[in-house]
């Protein structure tokens, strides 16, 4: 089995302190999972003005997350906090979170100018945006690069302190649990990936990825073992049931699937498990009545 991942489980204190480190320089301030879902955001959790025209007028959404993914990637190589510029002239700083030596997701602080630098190429922007692109640009916090420094150096303070008071801690025997709970109280039902996601609070692609590194299996797999194990306890309770009436109850829609997937995963046929309970009942009965 794969080491257990570590996800991002944060406390209110966090909270606190994000909203205090946003609102003192004007910032948007945001956690990220190891997947790159943000988790909790400071109070200042909206894009900036520059920002939403880039994404809204100049389709530059896709642009942005796939630097932030490229980004991400780059902290956990270097283990430090990177300073970086994106397409749209903005910069942003990432930090890396380690619990226990290992990555466990992100710190983003950005939006922001730095004193001295270049302006955007706005040839790049229809000529009847360029007025208000530029008045937005031009209200974003502005730091000197001395600036720059003292805030990674509170920002590194903060993830320090989140990793010694745990504020941040290692949930994926949690996130498991809560899989396996769910599957078996409805495992008979007809269930779907997005219902438990949905209902679990995470995202389907958090989920699969999850089960796919560190258990080599699927929702589907899951799933079809928890029905199997229903049907195995419905022959022990009672070996006289038929392969249709368990195979339904068990969650199947259609025998024949049963069968196969239950002769593939138990090496054996359904009836053939069903005549071995019966045989053993059997026994069981015999048993009893010399004693």
């Amino acid at each position: 089995m794969a080491e257990m991942p570590m996800e991002l489980f944060l406390s209110d204190e966090v909270q606190g302190l994000l909203d205090d480190f946003a609102s003192l320089l004007d910032i948007r301030v945001t956690f990220y999972s190891l997947a790159g879902e943000p988790l909790r955001r400071g109070k200042e959790m909206r894009n900036c003005a520059y920002c939403s025209l880039v994404q809204e007028k100049l389709d530059g959404y896709s642009r942005c997350v796939l630097m932030d993914c490229n980004k991400q990637q780059e902290a956990v190589k270097k283990l430090e906090i990177i300073n970086y510029r994106c397409h749209a002239g903005v910069h942003e700083c990432l930090a890396p979170v380690q619990l226990r030596g290992r990555v466990a997701g992100f710190v983003m602080f950005g939006q922001f100018r730095i004193e001295g630098e270049s302006e955007p190429d706005w040839r790049e922007i229809p000529v009847a945006l360029r007025e208000e692109f530029k008045k937005s640009y031009y209200e974003l916090p502005c730091f000197t690069e001395e600036k720059l420094e003292a805030v990674q150096g509170v920002l590194k303070t903060l993830i320090d302190y989140i990793a010694v008071r745990e504020l941040a801690v290692l949930q994926g025997d949690r996130l498991r649990n809560e899989i396996d709970i769910y599957i078996e109280k409805h495992a008979a039902e007809d269930i779907r990936l997005p219902d438990m996601a949905k209902k679990l609070g995470r995202s389907v692609s958090t989920i699969s990825q999850f089960l796919r590194n560190n258990y080599q299996t699927s929702f589907k797999g899951l799933l079809l073992d928890a029905r199997l194990r229903m049907a195995e306890k419905m022959w022990r309770d009672d070996p006289g049931a038929t392969v249709a009436e368990v195979a339904f109850a068990s969650g199947f829609c259609d025998q024949f699937y049963f069968s196969r997937v239950f002769s593939r995963r138990k090496g054996m046929p359904p009836g053939k498990f069903r005549s071995q309970m019966r045989r053993a009942g059997e026994r069981c009965v015999s048993r009893e009545k010399e004693n």
